[in-house]
């Protein structure tokens, strides 16, 4: 019987089903892989939006400013609940400008509040009349406690400030959203504050 060098049904079968079987791995590694990397930039995006928020609250909050003239309301917190009992505090202040997006050209009113759709700080140059304008939003906060160091000889932390006129010497922000608070407080000292 003379053999024929090559290969037989089986073997060609067993090849084919193993090659298969590598190209199905490959595939589904390459595909696992682009979810990871899609979930990584969506997190990376996550936090890089809730550092600029921060950034703009701290730079807005760090040039707070007293009222020129007395009287004027130049600081105040609006303290109030939602029907799940999660702070909806508004809070509202004046501040000199610095680093975009509140330039130094122009005092600014700055509010910062939650919405549906995340926690916006809203801007409008003082004197100038133009209509607010967002100029950073936290989608993922929908609720925000704000607190303030109180005065006197023994200060404590309170959701009221009972003098809008001037700046307290510093403050609290806690962003929450459905399932609670989000992370640690935003505790800054104000550097024009305090001064009563």
């Amino acid at each position: 019987m003379n053999t024929r060098p090559g290969f037989t049904l089986l073997e060609v079968l067993v090849a084919i089903s193993v090659a298969g079987i590598v190209a199905l791995l490959v595939y589904g590694t390459a595909v696992a892989g682009r979810d990871v990397e899609a979930r990584l930039q969506a997190r990376r995006r996550t936090v890089q939006t809730a550092q600029a928020f921060r950034s703009t609250v701290q730079d807005a909050l760090r040039n707070a400013r007293p009222s020129r003239q007395y009287g004027d309301t130049a600081f105040w917190i609006d303290a109030q609940r939602d029907s799940r009992g999660r702070p909806m505090d508004r809070l509202s202040f004046v501040a000199a400008g610095s680093l975009p997006p509140l330039t130094a050209d122009a005092d600014w009113q700055v509010t910062i509040e939650p919405h549906p759709d995340g926690i916006a700080i809203t801007a409008t140059p003082v004197g100038i009349a133009l209509r607010p304008r967002v100029v950073a939003r936290y989608p993922d906060a929908t609720a925000l406690q704000v607190r303030v160091l109180g005065t006197g000889s023994a200060p404590e932390w309170s959701e009221q400030w009972r003098f809008p006129s001037l700046v307290p010497s510093a403050i609290e922000l806690t962003y929450w959203d459905d399932r609670g608070p989000i992370g640690r407080p935003l505790l800054l000292t104000l550097p024009l504050g305090g001064s009563q």
